[in-house]
């Protein structure tokens, strides 16, 4: 060990020895001269100037201030007015919502309104017992003139409701089961129509339904004589007529709605930006369009394409998700435009169903109509306020830029060579007078660095000149060095194979001890394991001979009880005798009562019944005492047997004690025999403890050898290594410095030049 130390240290003071300042002077010299290198390279690239393409780094410094602030304030500008016009734009659109929602559900609770009194005054009609009772007779009648008179009777009733209620009704038709009919005023039925073939009738006639409202149609029963508006388009609302007294109707009342007075409604509806409102049925069919009356009945696809973009007419699929929720709002596409949608739908008319859905449609480019000129304004004030910032930035460029053209022309002088200028720095606190300071010190030392330059060529000539002499001297000691290094290398390999030899034999010892040592756990486990079983052995017989103790005490208890039981079926027995005994003569007093009953006669006859009833009870006595001294004895016979099986019994209890105490006998000598083989393999153990500790000593004693020996072969082979480059090295550093004199040199002509 201490060899190779001495080996290194020998090596460490060859390899620095000299070295270290000689690279750190070649260091500094070549950064200088890379420095001059720039300076003339710089010097060069400018007389010929070429830009391939434009680089942001060519362009002016004012072109990109103004590029930039221009930028700048033009994005923030623009995302200012859009983000804060979005917002101003989506708050008309929800107060739009609102407002045109609270329209819409307000013109839905008037026409709810209005229809709930409809329906009522119909529901009353028909409900009269006076019309009940005229169509009533109808039906049962064949006779034309009775037919006529009761249809006379039912029209002027129906003329008179319908003029006291001529702003729900313009006509109503009285239909009865066998399709005789009357309609109210001076209208009549074309003779043409057969009533029964009508649809309209046919399908409310033939249903189930008490009440049933019709959208509008175009009236199928050619009503003549229409003074209001009958012949063309119609809203119906059909009733069942029944009376109090039968459950059955009799007929059916149609009710022909005054449109007119529907139409009111929409009269003083105002829909904010210019919105449009209609109603839509459930078929997807027009049911009310305020500005085009004569849409009223048409289905929406049966309109002409110019006709809905017109109306602005809702498509299919806005139409089922408005028919998906009571009422609602909300923006969307139609016909390539943005619009709000409101809708409000009145289901049912007191019990009825109905289906109405009140829509409105507004154009959102004419709620945001406002914000969109305002937004055009902001932005010709954004671009004045814009040409303001870029004509302010140009007056500070035109401050920075004419500084810093001062100093490039002055860094030219520079990068030409003259460092003997005079550069006077303008007093200024911000970077560019910073910036002019720096420079004027890069100047002082630059000045002060070609004259260390100078200084330091010099020196580097006379020092390459001893450097060459000393390379000379070390080169032939590394040579005399490496001849010992080799001859250490031959015996450290020898003594490393003797090593390796004995490692190989310590390892197969090792081995060995670990497989004894293995097998003595092993042994160690079966005693362990023989000692709980012989422990649990000792204590389940210890159990054993308790229950062989027990079943004894038991069986002699039960001898006890037997005995004992014997003598109470013996008590028993004599019970039965006395038993029998008074059977006997209470028979023989039945007999005698039988006799003296015999004796009376009829005046026995009682006495008779019960001397029977008492020798019966005798006999039965008597027998049943017999079978109580049967089952006695044989309850004797089965004791005596028991008392014999619980003699067997103990005998054999007495017989397992006495094999329980020896098998604890046994049980307890083989305890004591594994005690004495644990205690002698722990002995064996600890033998084994002591031997595999020595052999790990010797296994690390040799495993130290092995390591030193491979150090010292490792280190040998680095310093045999180190020495070869350091030959190579001093080949190296003898041209390096042939070539550091020659640049020495011509450093110290160009400073001289600079200079």
């Amino acid at each position: 060990m201490k060899n190779r130390f001495n080996i290194r240290e020998v090596f460490s003071k060859i390899k620095t020895s000299g070295f270290k300042k000689i690279k750190r002077l070649k260091q500094a010299i070549a950064s200088k001269v890379r420095f001059l290198k720039s300076l003339n390279e710089k010097k060069s690239s400018e007389k010929n100037i070429f830009m391939p393409f434009f680089r942001l780094k060519d362009v002016s410094i004012g072109i990109k201030l103004n590029v930039i602030v221009s930028i700048v304030l033009v994005v923030s500008l623009s995302v200012v007015i859009l983000y804060s016009f979005g917002i101003v734009r989506n708050i008309l659109v929800e107060q739009a919502k609102d407002g045109t929602l609270q329209v819409s559900k307000q013109t839905n609770s008037n026409m709810r309104m209005l229809l709930e009194s409809m329906d009522q005054e119909a529901t009353a009609l028909s409900r009269n017992e006076q019309i009940a009772d005229i169509i009533s007779r109808l039906n049962s009648t064949d006779d034309a003139t009775l037919q006529s008179r009761y249809s006379s009777q039912l029209r002027t009733m129906l003329t008179n409701y319908v003029d006291e209620k001529s702003n729900y009704f313009y006509t109503i038709l009285a239909v009865s089961n066998n399709y005789l009919y009357s309609i109210s005023g001076q209208q009549i039925i074309s003779h043409q129509i057969n009533i029964k073939e009508v649809d309209s009738i046919k399908s409310f006639v033939e249903s189930t339904k008490y009440s049933k409202w019709y959208d509008p149609y175009v009236q199928d029963v050619l009503i003549h004589q229409d003074t209001t508006g009958l012949g063309g388009k119609v809203i119906t609302l059909a009733k069942k007529v029944y009376s109090r007294t039968k459950l059955k109707s009799p007929g059916q009342l149609f009710f022909y709605i005054n449109y007119e007075n529907l139409g009111r409604i929409f009269n003083d509806l105002h829909l904010p930006y210019d919105g449009v409102m209609y109603v839509v049925g459930n078929d997807y069919n027009i049911v009310m369009n305020p500005s085009k009356k004569e849409h009223m009945s048409l289905a929406i696809n049966d309109v002409s394409q110019e006709e809905k973009e017109r109306n602005f007419y809702i498509d299919e699929e806005i139409f089922k998700k408005i028919k998906s929720e009571p009422s609602g709002a909300f923006t969307t596409k139609l016909y390539g435009k943005d619009v709000l949608i409101t809708f409000s739908t009145i289901d049912k008319v007191n019990v009825t169903d109905l289906g109405w859905t009140f829509v409105t449609v507004t154009e959102v480019d004419k709620i945001t109509e406002s914000v969109n000129r305002v937004s055009a304004q902001v932005i010709i004030i954004g671009l004045i306020c814009l040409a303001l910032g870029i004509l302010l930035s140009q007056l500070i460029n035109k401050d920075i830029t004419k500084n810093i053209k001062k100093l490039v022309k002055t860094m030219e002088k520079v990068g030409s060579g003259n460092l003997s200028i005079e550069f006077k720095v303008e007093e200024r606190k911000d970077e560019i007078g910073k910036l002019s300071n720096s420079f004027a010190k890069m100047i002082s030392n630059l000045n002060g660095l070609i004259m260390s330059v100078k200084h330091a060529s010099d020196v580097t000539i006379d020092a390459s000149s001893n450097v060459s002499a000393k390379i000379q001297e070390t080169y032939a000691s590394i040579q005399q060095t490496n001849a010992i290094l080799d001859v250490i290398k031959e015996k450290s390999f020898q003594q490393g194979k003797i090593v390796k030899e004995g490692e190989r034999q310590v390892a197969l010892t090792k081995d060995e001890v670990n497989q004894a040592k293995d097998t003595m756990k092993d042994v160690d486990a079966i005693l362990s394991k023989s000692k709980e079983i012989s422990e649990d052995n000792r204590m389940s017989v210890s159990l054993l001979h308790e229950m062989s103790q027990n079943i004894r005490t038991a069986m002699n208890e039960i001898g006890a009880e037997s005995k004992e039981l014997i003598a109470t079926s013996k008590e028993i027995t004599k019970f039965t005798r006395q038993i029998k005994e008074i059977s006997e003569q209470t028979k023989l007093i039945a007999l005698n009562s039988a006799i003296e009953s015999a004796r009376l006669g009829a005046q026995g006859k009682t006495f008779h019944l019960l001397s029977e009833e008492t020798r019966n009870l005798a006999s039965k006595t008597k027998d049943l005492s017999g079978s109580i001294d049967q089952i006695i004895q044989n309850l004797i016979e089965k004791i005596n047997n028991t008392n014999k099986v619980v003699l067997k019994l103990d005998k054999v209890a007495e017989n397992t004690e006495n094999s329980v105490k020896d098998v604890t006998e046994s049980l307890d000598k083989n305890i004591e025999f594994l005690n004495e083989i644990t205690s002698n393999v722990s002995r064996i153990k600890q033998v084994f403890t002591h031997i595999d500790d020595f052999v790990n000593q010797i296994v690390s004693t040799i495993e130290y050898i092995s390591a030193s020996a491979e150090a010292n072969i490792q280190d040998i082979s680095d310093v045999s290594k180190a020495m070869n480059e350091q030959i190579k090295c001093q080949e190296s550093l003898l041209e390096q410095t042939t070539n550091l004199l020659n640049l020495s040199q011509e450093l110290k002509k160009k400073a001289e030049e600079i200079s």
